[in-house]
């Protein structure tokens, strides 16, 4: 049996199996909020070994954890309820959201890279319902990128968009603004690019 000395003791979201709390290097933390249909919840979230949230998000395998994590009504507004910890379920995520005074990524960290050669994607704007939510906001993709195969490709499981609002579909009047928004495919109900959605509103196509 051979020893792979060169790897660590700890997974790719920084827990060390071995036990103990010590990390290799001190892990970078992010102000992040869960929106889903049962849940609104905001607090700090490990990147691990990843430089970029979506990144964490898409590689992450079971419940994702957060730390002093706040509960929170429906509007946003945060309530009295606060837990050191708290294991999430990503299956029950709808959207994870990062507001832009505590949002420590900009739109450009979520673009392709030079390190990662593609093709040439360009900013389109989108809208996204959810079951509980409209969501517009910017997305980069091909240019000629075809509504249908954009919604039923698998892969990432949660798409970021930046400089993005959120409407609720309970009540339009809360209305919340984000500088980051990952979106779960699974939660996703109706997509449309907006330059194909004729007139629209600041949160969506018009459906009053």
């Amino acid at each position: 049996m051979s020893w792979d000395r060169s790897s660590s003791a700890f997974d790719s979201l920084g827990f060390n199996p071995l036990g103990g709390d010590a990390t290799p290097t001190e892990l970078r933390h992010e102000t992040v909020e869960f929106v889903g249909p049962h849940l609104r919840v905001a607090g700090d979230l490990s990147l691990a070994n990843y430089h970029r949230l979506s990144d964490m998000v898409n590689h992450n395998r079971g419940y994702i954890r957060l730390t002093d994590a706040h509960l929170m009504r429906r509007n946003g507004e945060p309530t009295n309820l606060v837990v050191p910890e708290l294991m999430v379920n990503p299956d029950e995520i709808t959207f994870i959201g990062q507001k832009p005074a505590t949002s420590g990524l900009t739109g450009a960290e979520e673009t392709p890279r030079p390190d990662r050669p593609s093709m040439e994607r360009v900013r389109r704007q989108v809208v996204i319902f959810t079951s509980g939510h409209t969501l517009t906001g910017t997305i980069h993709a091909f240019p000629d990128t075809d509504m249908a195969n954009f919604v039923d490709s698998p892969d990432p499981r949660f798409i970021a968009l930046v400089d993005v609002t959120a409407r609720s579909l309970a009540d339009r009047r809360v209305i919340s603004h984000f500088s980051l928004v990952l979106v779960n495919r699974t939660q996703m109900t109706a997509v449309s690019f907006l330059e194909k959605a004729g007139r629209a509103a600041e949160t969506g196509v018009a459906v009053e």
